[in-house]
């Protein structure tokens, strides 16, 4: 990690994210009802499925962190994309249902009257939102948790939310009623947008698509100065959650023996580690490496 601090933040990010919900329930609902405004009330309900979605996050997080067994020799990291999924298939019908809603009330030119209290609502929840995204997203990109990333986006998704809300109470309270369905409309458009990229996206990791990066060039620069290795072979990449997982083949002079051999497999990780800014799992084999080939 970056800093020292974020281990710690990243721990409290489950527990603000359900503080964070459960206040915004209360008080989303409650200014709602007071201010005469359905779409925070709506936004309160929302909420509800972001309480629920935040407990998935939590469970797949755990999961994730259990080391590896006999069983299941390549551990749970995968498990943070199946979680991912869900939190996205989720937040892709709550959209449906926004995009449903805002075209119902259109059609029907339902009355809107909003007051004041309700506005005071929307600001409140926008601020809130905002803040559990950007705790959300940097500890997500601290740990390489595409869960706590996917739980992120749904947040920043949900301060796009509130602004239609707010947008809405505003235009209602000027007299332009067809604000607040049409902005509603337009933020479950983007909230589509933004699951299907992510599914599509989550997917592919679980398949093992490489991730993105010349490793093989990186390596080749990390054991340069390892003595037996003449150069990098074959190098295999894949994501389990949080943890990189790395396959790396080194040709080495043919006549080492096992104990020179396995003296250059531990310099060599430990040459590669330094240069690695996350958690990775590396295991390095070793093959004769060609007649041209000098070793350092």
């Amino acid at each position: 990690m970056k800093y020292k601090a974020c281990e710690s933040c990243a721990r409290s990010v489950g527990l603000v994210n359900v503080a964070g919900n459960i206040m915004m329930i209360v008080i989303k609902a409650y200014l709602g009802v007071v201010g005469g405004s359905m779409g925070l009330i709506a936004d309160a309900v929302h909420s509800v499925a972001d309480l629920l979605a935040t407990f998935v996050m939590m469970f797949g997080l755990k999961l994730s962190a259990k080391e590896p067994n006999e069983r299941y020799p390549d551990g749970f990291g995968k498990s943070e994309y199946m979680i991912a999924i869900c939190i996205y298939i989720f937040l892709f019908f709550i959209g449906l249902f926004i995009m449903h809603d805002g075209y119902i009330t259109i059609v029907e030119k339902r009355p809107v009257h909003p007051c004041w209290f309700a506005l005071w609502g929307a600001f409140f929840a926008i601020a809130i939102n905002e803040l559990m995204f950007r705790q959300s997203v940097c500890a997500g990109n601290q740990l390489n948790s595409p869960s706590m990333i996917a739980k992120a986006w749904e947040s920043r998704s949900d301060v796009y939310a509130s602004i239609a809300v707010l947008l809405g109470i505003i235009g209602a309270m000027l007299g332009y009623s067809f604000m607040d369905p049409l902005a509603a409309f337009i933020v479950g458009v983007i909230i589509l947008k933004l699951c299907i990229e992510s599914i599509y996206e989550s997917i592919l990791k679980l398949i093992d698509q490489v991730p993105e990066g010349e490793f093989a060039e990186e390596i080749g620069k990390a054991v340069a100065g390892v003595e037996n290795v003449a150069s990098v072979g074959k190098v295999l990449a894949r994501e389990l959650g949080p943890v990189l997982e790395l396959k790396i083949w080194l040709h080495v002079p043919g006549g080492l023996t096992v104990v020179q051999g396995e003296a250059v497999k531990q310099n060599a990780e430990a040459a590669i580690r330094k240069t690695m800014t996350r958690t990775a799992r590396i295991t390095i084999k070793l093959s004769p490496a060609q007649p041209d080939e000098a070793a350092v």
